[in-house]
């Protein structure tokens, strides 16, 4: 029994990492399926982001403008 409530807690583990990355679903599932393994590729996942060619940092897909530093990534 102490084997699944331990599976449980590491896919909420990967579903909180997941969902800092639009993934937390996806998070969820890793980390119940391959328990403390999941964990760790939830934190290498890439998740919906791209990075920015500006500042490098990881922004939605589909952002018009960098949350970092504020450059228009000039879709229309």
């Amino acid at each position: 029994m102490e084997f699944v409530f331990v599976w449980l807690i590491c896919g909420i583990i990967a579903a909180m990492i997941g969902a800092k990355k639009d993934t937390g679903c996806a998070g969820f599932l890793v980390g119940v399926l391959l328990g403390p393994f999941g964990i760790v590729l939830a934190l290498v996942m890439k998740g919906d982001r791209v990075r920015c060619p500006y500042c490098r940092e990881l922004m939605h897909k589909k952002a018009t403008v960098c949350p970092h530093c504020q450059r228009d990534m000039g879709v229309t």
